[in-house]
C-alpha cells in the first residue's frame, strides 16, 4: 500500500471506502439538495454529482469536510445516528 492510500484510510467511512450510494444516502438523510451539499462542503454541484454518479471519488480533504458535516448534524457517513 502506498503512503496516500494509507493517508486515506484514517479519513474514510468505517468499513472503508464508501461507495457513491453512501454519499447520495448521507444527504437524503440530511435532506440536502446537491446544490445544499456541495455549499456546506465547499465543492461544487457537479463535483457532488460525479461523486454520486461514481465518476469520482472524495479526496482526503472533502472526507474531512463530509464527516464533519454529517458530525454536526448528528449522523455519521455510514448512516448511524449518534448518540
Amino acid at each position: 500500500m502506498d503512503r496516500n492510500s494509507e493517508e486515506t484510510l484514517d479519513v474514510l467511512p468505517e468499513g472503508g471506502a464508501p461507495g457513491s450510494q453512501s454519499i447520495r444516502e448521507l444527504r437524503a438523510r440530511l435532506g440536502m439538495t446537491q446544490e445544499e451539499f456541495a455549499h456546506a462542503i465547499a465543492v461544487t454541484v457537479s463535483t457532488v454529482n460525479r461523486w454520486e454518479n461514481g465518476h469520482a471519488n472524495p479526496s482526503k480533504l472533502a472526507w474531512r469536510a463530509i464527516q464533519g458535516l454529517a458530525r454536526k448534524r448528528g449522523t455519521t457517513v455510514g448512516g448511524k445516528a449518534r448518540e
